[in-house]
């Protein structure tokens, strides 16, 4: 049942009292309510009552004993602080921090332009960001299982992150799990109901959602998605996993992106992005397709992400944020076509492996330039 206004509520391991203010959102597994309690407002995920499980109970139970990875990267998981109960209830939910919506933003917002399109500078950051605290949710021995969209927030203007809706977090290939994750975002073996969710499904599920910040559009939605008149449960497993096929597959043109004015964005953000990038997303949606041993890495993607954004070029013109490469001659901007001279580049060189950061006006180095493993700063 729905948590009335003024309901108490305890939080087991505080032990403190919470007041429910009011609902302020809805998903598949709960209800979501303001509450008021000695540490000021926060938040509450309230199971309804098919989810309300024992093995639920004890998953959150698990996640608020071991707490979030260490570090930077675990503190971007809004993660479950307590197990939340009410008297007479059998329903229970558990508690976490209120995130800020004024400053945080959904995908769905930018897309709809109500929050700010976030820069090249800043979709590095926001890419980093992703790929760091998952790899320290997976060196942990934990995997996410539900990556998608709906369970992430961002900053569209400094790229920080915020990953939501930690209660199906699990040690891998163990802990049994009431969600599978999100179809669009699930791996084809796991549609095909041949493997469990795990640290490499997760992979997949990063690369659809780092497809959808760059390109705003689903790597698989090409002709064969054009052509279905009803796009049912049965349809989106053929799309997604019985005959997955890129849109910009360089070996199959099966599903190239239709000649429809509703693609045009998604066809121009694709040229847009950088080689580096391109051929990244290319090996994770056709060798990592069926082969989870050759997905794109976490580690893989932080590198890329910071390669990029440390050779962003503003144009003298416009302004725009153009990426450059070292010893290239002078190029156009994407924006304005304004030709742009190269900058000098300054050499880094540490064990971690060498980089180069574009030495342009208000250019920063960062401690990640110096000390291997360190966080963004």
């Amino acid at each position: 049942m729905p948590l009335p206004i003024g309901q108490r509520l305890h939080a087991k391991q505080l032990q403190i009292t919470l007041h429910v203010i009011k609902k302020i959102g809805e998903g598949t597994q709960g209800e979501v309510y303001l509450v008021d309690g000695p540490q000021g407002y926060q938040t509450v995920k309230w199971y309804k009552p098919e989810q309300a499980t024992p093995d639920q109970r004890d998953a959150i139970a698990y996640l608020v004993r071991t707490g979030p990875p260490y570090g930077a990267a675990g503190k971007r998981f809004i993660w479950p602080l307590d197990l939340v109960t009410a008297e007479g209830s059998k329903q229970f939910g558990y508690l976490m921090t209120r995130i800020d919506t004024q400053r945080f933003a959904e995908l769905g917002e930018v897309w709809a332009h109500l929050k700010p399109v976030p820069g090249i500078a800043a979709l590095c950051e926001v890419s980093y960001q992703l790929a760091n605290s998952y790899r320290a949710l997976h060196l942990s021995g934990h995997c996410y299982r539900d990556i998608s969209a709906g369970n992430l927030m961002f900053d569209p203007k400094t790229g920080d992150v915020l990953i939501c809706d930690n209660d199906n977090v699990g040690v891998n290939r163990q802990s049994h799990c009431q969600v599978w994750g999100t179809l669009e975002y699930m791996p084809p073996e796991l549609i095909r109901e041949e493997s469990d969710p795990s640290t490499e499904t997760d992979l997949h599920a990063l690369a659809v959602l780092l497809f959808y910040l760059w390109v705003w559009h689903h790597p698989f939605h090409g002709e064969m998605e054009y052509r279905y008149h009803c796009w049912d449960i049965p349809a989106k497993k053929q799309v997604y996993g019985i005959s997955p096929v890129f849109v910009f597959d360089p070996d199959n043109p099966a599903n190239r992106l239709p000649r429809d004015p509703d693609y045009a964005i998604a066809r121009n953000r694709w040229e847009l992005c950088p080689p580096a990038l391109k051929a990244m997303f290319t090996r994770a949606f056709t060798e990592g397709l069926e082969n989870p041993n050759r997905r794109v890495t976490e580690g893989e993607w932080q590198n890329l992400f910071l390669s990029l954004r440390d050779r962003l070029v503003p144009c003298p013109r416009c302004r725009a944020e153009n990426v450059t490469a070292e010893r290239q001659s002078y190029f156009s901007c994407w924006h304005c076509k304004s030709p742009i001279p190269p900058p000098p580049f300054l050499e880094i060189r540490r064990p971690g492996g060498n980089s180069s950061l574009a030495l342009t006006p208000g250019v920063s180095l960062r401690s990640l330039h110096i000390t291997p493993g360190a966080g963004p700063d």
